[in-house]
């Protein structure tokens, strides 16, 4: 992340979707209570009280990275700084990853402060962050880390996704599709195959499916017990505040809560 607070002159950008929301979109939407106008999505972050950051679809820079935005409950405020993924602690404190690996924490003051390590993906509970490194294990998944005050633990496995319970427990997915909680000191897999999953509180997961719901998205399932549900409409990505409300990027980048 390559950006000096106080000193750096921001242009500023209006990123807009230009894809308009297709009729069999819209008709699926059925459960959406509102839509979040005016900037495209990639990668989206959730705390409490809907504290929602994201990552834009505008291209910061020819690496992958892109530029950050927050809601500010009427509109999104761009923010300084540039990122490839996010993630927001419970008590709205954002993370992030930039193309390179490196790990970024908020300060509070919309600037940011580095933490050692470097990773591909990035999950937070109350005080409990879970990273997917940057070293692989096999084709498409990388090791799984644990931050322990000052330093990464790695833990067994590996994983294509992670996303963490407020309480701390995380949950991966790997590049198979296949669905792990952690239980103890071990994985215990979740029936079910995803692309995404984004946790709540009390084991609350929601997942985006392996089976296509429309051009460039999937299916959108919520767990019932041992059961999957499915919801109508199609997703590309996915975030739950910690009460396990869910938070959706559309087909064409725009985001929803259902």
């Amino acid at each position: 992340m390559r950006f000096q607070l106080g000193r750096t002159i921001f242009k500023i950008i209006v990123l807009s979707c230009l894809a308009s929301v297709t009729t069999q979109c819209a008709d699926r939407a059925t459960s959406v209570q509102k839509q979040f106008p005016g900037v495209c999505a990639k990668d989206l972050g959730v705390g409490n009280n809907s504290s929602v950051w994201m990552v834009s679809c505008g291209k910061a820079n020819e690496s992958g990275d892109f530029y950050l935005f927050t809601w500010n409950g009427s509109k999104w405020d761009m923010i300084p700084g540039f990122g490839s993924d996010i993630a927001v602690a419970p008590n709205g404190t954002p993370w992030i990853t930039n193309s390179g690996g490196q790990i970024y924490k908020g300060n509070g003051n919309n600037g940011w402060e580095q933490v050692a390590g470097c990773a591909r993906d990035i999950a937070v509970g109350n005080n409990s962050v879970w990273v997917l490194g940057c070293k692989q294990s096999g084709a498409k998944d990388f090791e799984i880390l644990s931050w322990q005050g000052s330093q990464w633990n790695r833990v067994e496995g590996a994983a294509a996704r992670i996303a963490v319970e407020p309480n701390g427990t995380p949950w991966i997915v790997n590049s198979s599709g296949q669905i792990y909680k952690r239980s103890g000191d071990s994985w215990q897999q979740v029936s079910g195959c995803a692309k995404e999953i984004g946790v709540g509180e009390n084991g609350s997961a929601w997942i985006l499916g392996c089976k296509s719901a429309g051009a460039g998205g999937f299916e959108i399932l919520s767990r019932q017990g041992s059961k999957w549900t499915t919801l109508p409409g199609a997703a590309t990505g996915i975030a739950v505040e910690p009460n396990g409300t869910p938070w959706v990027i559309s087909i064409e980048g725009k985001v929803f809560r259902l």
